[in-house]
C-alpha cells in the first residue's frame, strides 16, 4: 500500500543530485532548482505499485528510496522486468513524453520505498526559465532507453551465464553512480530470472558457476561481487551505454535564451 504524505527526510535527494550532475546540470542554482520540483514523499511497501497507469498522469515519480522494477505481465503469468530502479531514478519519465505508451507496463516496489512526485505543470514552468534543467532530464530519459536496449540485446541470442553477469555488471556500475559502494546486489534470484527471461533453476545454477569463477563470493543468502572485473570479462560488459554525459558530449546543442 501507497503511504501517507510526508516530508523528504533529509539526505533523501543526494541520490538525484547525484544522477543530475552525472547528466551534466553542473550549475549549482541549476541544480537547487531541479531538486526543488520534487514534492513531498510517500511510502510504498514492498510488493504494491508505484504510480497509477490507469489515470491520466499529471506528475511524474522519482524514487528517494529503495528498489523497484519496471515489468509486465505477459500472457502465461509470468513477469518480464524490463529495468531496474534505485535511489535517485525516474520511475516513469518516459510517460512523461509519451503517455499513451503501453498501460500494461508497472513499476512495482521490490523494497520498501520512499517516493517523490515532480508535477507536469511545475517541470513545463522551470524549463521555460531553465533551459538546462530541460537538457538534464532529455539526457536522462536516453538513459532509461539506452539501459532498455542494452536489456533487449543481452538478452538475445546470448549465453544465459553472459546474460546473468551482464545484467550483475549492469547494476553494480548503477548503485556506484549513487555512491553506494557495498559489492552485494539488492536483488534476489527471482528477480534475475525475470530481467533475463529464464528460469529461477536456471539461474541458481549461474549463480552457483559464477561463485565457482569466482565472480561472485561463496555467500548463500546474498549476491554479492567478488571480482567486477572477473565479472565483466564473463559478461564482455564495458558500461558505456551507461555514461550518457560522455555518449552527448559530442553534440553540439546551443540553448537560447529570451533576453
Amino acid at each position: 500500500m501507497v503511504g501517507s504524505m510526508k516530508p523528504a527526510e533529509a539526505g533523501e535527494l543526494d541520490a538525484l543530485a547525484l544522477k543530475f550532475r552525472s547528466l551534466g546540470l553542473s550549475s549549482g542554482s541549476d541544480l537547487r532548482n531541479a531538486l526543488r520540483l520534487v514534492k513531498a514523499g510517500k511510502t510504498v511497501n514492498r510488493g504494491a505499485s508505484i504510480g497509477d497507469t490507469h489515470c491520466p498522469p499529471r506528475q511524474l515519480t522519482v524514487l528517494l528510496k529503495g528498489v523497484a522494477c519496471t515489468h509486465k505481465r505477459l500472457k502465461d503469468g509470468s513477469r518480464r522486468i524490463y529495468t531496474f530502479q534505485y535511489s535517485g531514478d525516474f520511475c516513469d519519465l518516459y510517460r512523461c513524453v509519451l503517455p499513451g505508451m503501453d498501460q500494461t507496463v508497472t513499476v512495482t516496489a521490490l523494497t520498501d520505498c520512499s517516493i517523490g512526485t515532480i508535477r507536469y505543470d511545475d517541470l513545463d514552468q522551470m524549463l521555460l526559465r531553465r533551459p538546462k534543467i530541460g537538457l538534464a532530464f532529455w539526457r536522462a530519459s536516453m538513459l532509461e532507453a539506452s539501459i532498455v536496449r542494452e536489456k533487449l540485446l543481452n538478452t538475445s541470442g546470448r549465453a544465459a551465464l553472459a546474460q546473468v553477469a551482464g545484467i550483475l555488471c549492469e547494476q553494480l556500475a548503477r548503485l556506484e553512480a549513487i555512491n553506494t559502494s557495498s559489492a552485494t546486489i539488492p536483488l534476489t534470484q527471482g528477480h534475475l530470472a525475470d530481467a533475463g527471461g529464464i528460469s529461477v533453476v536456471r539461474v541458481n545454477r549461474i549463480i552457483r558457476d559464477l561463485r565457482k569463477l569466482g565472480a561472485l563470493s561463496n555467500k548463500k543468502r546474498t549476491i554479492e561481487v567478488a571480482s567486477r572485473e572477473r565479472l565483466a570479462q564473463l559478461a564482455n560488459f564495458d558500461g558505456k551505454y551507461l555514461n550518457m554525459r560522455d555518449l552527448l558530449s559530442k553534440w553540439k546543442i546551443d540553448i537560447e535564451t529570451d533576453r
